[in-house]
């Protein structure tokens, strides 16, 4: 079943080059072409969620291999990138977790989003950002976590700034797209040491040097992608950037900031745990911010007076607590929690519209 893992992010990426190119031919667009673009943008994402959960069944079954190597991308000196996929473990599990919430936010989309003027546009962003998320957790090399990383970070600023005529979603999708510029260049600096000091950009392999490395040098890769994953998952002092990302799409916000993409960062430092581990020093900085993000978050979700912002600082509390977990080497009920977080968010965030509806006539409980 291994071969299935490289279709799961290709189906939403075709579903994007689609919808894009047949807009900017003038194909697809308007109220007509609405139908063309949502059966491209579902069909793909439930496709992929298929895939995702036929590969999760086989590895439950053991029928899994660990890795699965689709050929050489790159190659220059003694530097080689495989196209190389992990079938089993915890990526699997989190690529069907993701895919199906993708699938879920995609199909409500498509009547949350009826006769927006960007419908076809938003559509190509989410298509890609699906694709990009699905080889972020899939991926077996830091290269292709990395492509799917970038891929979704810039799918993140054009849905921030989707109503591109005011000023203030403009503005603050250029806040966080700067903000999260500094975990990549972590990112980045982190791949070139892991090849530098252990020979390799596998994440498999990375981990199984960890043991062998000098503390040092662990210390130093580890602090590189804890950094990456303190931005990314919006954790202090890079935890503002987080409310300003609520200007999108509500849909966008649930898949973007509740669900998925929020939790690439946390995602990251689980599935490098054995690296983690031989740095001591990264883990108590994991647990220190976490902890410390946890209380400013709850702090100041007391004063929000409105519902996108109350739910932003309680989902960067909740990824506090998961990051604490990681640093006390709590590494199982850090996943459970990432998971379970993951579902919940996507649901308050999906319904927030109409929780004010459904709040009409209710009186205001002073703060």
């Amino acid at each position: 079943m291994e071969f299935l893992i490289a279709l799961i992010p290709l189906f939403p990426l075709l579903a994007a080059f689609f919808i894009g190119i047949g807009n900017l031919l003038g194909k697809i667009n308007g109220e007509a072409g609405e139908s063309m673009t949502s059966n491209a943008a579902t069909g793909a994402i439930t496709m992929s969620c298929i895939l995702a959960l036929l590969l999760l069944g086989a590895d439950l079954f053991g029928k899994n291999a660990t890795t699965y190597t689709l050929g050489q991308w790159l190659s220059s000196d003694s530097l080689e990138i495989q196209a190389v996929f992990i079938t089993s473990g915890f990526n699997t599990v989190i690529t069907a977790l993701f895919a199906i919430l993708l699938f879920i936010v995609t199909r409500f989309s498509v009547n949350y989003m009826h006769r927006e003027a960007g419908f076809h546009r938003y559509f190509f962003i989410l298509s890609l950002f699906s694709a990009a998320m699905l080889l972020l957790v899939s991926a077996g090399s830091a290269v292709g976590t990395f492509i799917g990383w970038e891929i979704a970070g810039l799918s993140s600023y054009l849905l921030i700034g989707y109503a591109y005529d005011r000023q203030v979603p403009t503005g603050n999708a250029t806040r966080v797209y700067v903000t999260n510029r500094i975990g990549d260049a972590g990112f980045v600096l982190g791949i070139g040491l892991s090849y530098f000091y252990a020979g390799t950009i596998n994440w498999l392999e990375l981990n199984a040097m960890a043991e062998h490395l000098t503390m040092p040098t662990v210390t130093v890769i580890a602090l590189c992608f804890a950094v990456a994953a303190f931005v990314k998952s919006a954790q202090l002092p890079f935890s503002p950037w987080l409310a300003r990302a609520m200007e999108g799409p509500t849909p966008s916000s649930a898949i973007f900031y509740g669900s998925v993409m929020i939790h690439a960062g946390v995602f990251l430092v689980i599935m490098l745990q054995p690296l983690f581990e031989q740095a001591p020093f990264i883990m108590v900085l994991l647990a220190i911010a976490g902890f410390v993000t946890a209380v400013y978050s709850f702090i100041v979700g007391l004063t929000q007076t409105d519902v996108k912002s109350s739910y932003s600082f309680a989902i960067s509390g909740q990824l506090g607590l998961i990051f604490l977990e990681c640093g006390l080497g709590l590494w199982e009920l850090a996943a459970w929690h990432l998971c379970a977080h993951a579902i919940v968010r996507c649901y308050q965030v999906l319904t927030a519209p109409a929780l004010m509806h459904n709040v009409i006539g209710n009186p205001i409980k002073p703060v």
